[in-house]
């Protein structure tokens, strides 16, 4: 709080407040209407970046003030919990994002409240964009991942507390083991609220602390890039030094592949449509490049470039347009690590190829809670940080959604709250 001049019993929590505007007789008259504008200017001035230790601990963030209260104490503290968020808006051809505003959410017993500093964008909030004939999205709060500063926490919270940096988890329920229909049930920004919004309250199992040396931008491109990544390169394979490792474009979760793949000693072929991109990405890790569009038969490249062996580990997320190449340059014993789908889903899968090259397809949905910590710790063993094209001010989030859209990045686009 701004500083106030108190009269010296006040500080010293000798006198209520009410007994000191009582005392006129010693000429002490402290006007309610003055002292209430200057605590209502007090609240507005904070509210953009309230520091944890202003908040309590406890289950509800903050209270507002009782009818007793002056009116503009309780207008300004009314005004504190109102926070901006976006949201989903049906329109003529699918969904668009728009502003808008809301109360601020309160925790529940096993929920932290978390004052969001940074969202990642990720090419499934494009896909939300899209009308969908199955359920009506309108009004769902939009974004997946997301970092800041917990600022509260339930009662029955025991493992979080206000102060720590932490981002979310992709699922909310899938804290660890093999995956289940109810584990995946719950996304944020997909089936339940997304995290798009100046404050957020999620369950203590789905937030991971933020490893140290990385900022809230970098920390947010974590949860769904960062995590599909290290669980289709080294969170469910074998990569040893001078393994073979084929990742396939230059977007977010084939940045954080290249890192990966780079920091365990592999050797590396990346592909893309762009040789800029590719060059640009030689100061991520250096690899071998291979453009597509010049190239279009890449997997006989690849062979050439491996004397007929293939590929150790492939990172496929092109989908159905790639799978027939992909497992054309794998290595006998190999990994095909499905990720994405940017040309369709449901693509042919050769069944020969992978009987015969004694290989595994494996499918990759992100990861668990416990992914996750595993990922941070190897992040934080060899001193990775994300790679981030471009961070956008959180009023410029339309602009953002163009660029994610226009493809012209490498790795990822960030927004600043």
């Amino acid at each position: 709080m701004i500083g106030v001049a108190r009269p010296r019993e006040w500080r010293a929590g000798r006198l209520s407040v009410a007994a000191q505007c009582s005392r006129r007789r010693h000429g002490q008259t402290y006007a309610w209407r003055g002292l209430a504008s200057l605590l209502a200017t007090a609240a507005l001035a904070m509210l953009p970046a309230l520091p944890a230790s202003a908040l309590p601990s406890s289950a509800h963030a903050a209270a507002v003030p009782t009818d007793s209260a002056p009116t503009a104490v309780r207008s300004a503290a009314v005004r504190a919990q109102i926070i901006r968020r976006v949201v989903l808006e049906k329109t003529g051809t699918g969904y668009r994002w728009k502003l808008t505003q809301g109360e601020r959410p309160r925790v529940h017993d096993h929920q932290v409240l978390i004052h969001v500093r940074a969202v990642a964008l990720n090419r499934g909030d494009l896909d939300m964009l899209a009308p969908n004939p199955r359920r009506d999205a309108s009004g769902l709060q939009v974004a997946t991942d997301a970092a800041g500063d917990v600022v509260a926490v339930g009662p029955g919270v025991t493992q979080v507390r206000p102060g720590m940096r932490v981002t979310n988890t992709f699922f909310r329920r899938w804290a660890a083991g093999p995956p289940s229909a109810q584990k995946l049930a719950d996304v944020f920004g997909f089936s339940i609220d997304g995290v798009l919004a100046d404050y957020i309250a999620i369950d203590d199992t789905a937030v991971v602390p933020i490893p140290d040396g990385l900022s809230y931008e970098e920390a947010a491109t974590l949860p769904t890039a960062g995590v599909t990544a290290w669980k289709a390169t080294l969170g469910q394979s074998t990569i040893r030094p001078g393994s073979l490792v084929l990742i396939q474009g230059t977007g977010g979760v084939a940045t954080f592949a290249l890192q990966f793949a780079a920091a365990a000693g592999a050797r590396i072929i990346q592909t893309s449509s762009s040789d800029e991109k590719l060059k640009r990405s030689q100061s991520i890790a250096r690899h071998e490049s291979i453009n597509y569009r010049t190239v279009p038969d890449w997997a006989a490249r690849v062979l050439a470039l491996t004397d007929g062996r293939g590929a150790d580990l492939v990172v496929d997320v092109g989908g159905k347009s790639t799978l027939g190449q992909s497992m054309r340059c794998l290595a006998f014993g190999g990994t095909l690590s499905l990720v994405g789908g940017l040309t369709g889903y449901d693509g042919t899968l050769p069944e020969g190829a992978l009987l015969t090259k004694v290989a595994r397809a494996q499918g990759i949905y992100v990861g668990s809670r416990a992914d996750y910590m595993s990922m941070d710790a190897f992040i934080t063993a060899h001193h990775l940080h994300p790679v981030i094209d471009r961070v956008f001010p959180f009023a410029q989030f339309e602009a953002a959604l163009r660029e994610l859209q226009s493809d012209r990045f490498i790795g990822k686009i960030v927004l600043r709250m």
